[in-house]
């Protein structure tokens, strides 16, 4: 059974113009770079019921769930934002221990803080 205190996950929100096969590519790309970090795994979240005549597990295309140590947290989300500001049009959903935060590419000071404060109470929960 996998620890949850040490998952984190991604959903990617695409924009609204966005096709399955972005949406798709996109959390390929973004899997690829967040393997590159000291992360134990990423993997994508199964879920859902599968369509009549599906073989296998459906899996949500949009999501991943990264398993790494606390402090490799940080690490993270700097990826997580030089990715967004890649790819302009698209945020991030972090959920971890049932609370989320939302990046984009550019935050504003704001949704910095957000962040950090969102960060600093996942050290706690952890500590």
């Amino acid at each position: 059974m996998a620890d949850l205190s040490k998952q984190v996950m991604l959903n990617i929100d695409a924009g609204p113009d966005a096709d399955p096969e972005d949406v798709a590519e996109l959390t390929h790309r973004l899997r690829n770079e967040l393997l590159e970090l000291d992360v134990d795994g990423v993997e994508p979240v199964h879920g859902g019921t599968a369509p009549a005549g599906a073989k296998g597990d459906p899996i949500t295309l949009s999501a991943l769930i990264v398993t790494l140590a606390p402090v490799v947290l940080p690490s993270l989300i700097t990826m997580v934002q030089s990715w967004l500001n890649r790819h302009d049009r698209t945020s991030l959903t972090l959920e971890r221990n049932g609370e989320k935060v939302t990046l984009t590419g550019n935050p504003s000071k704001q949704q910095q803080q957000v962040i950090e404060s969102w960060m600093s109470r996942q050290s706690a929960a952890t500590a």
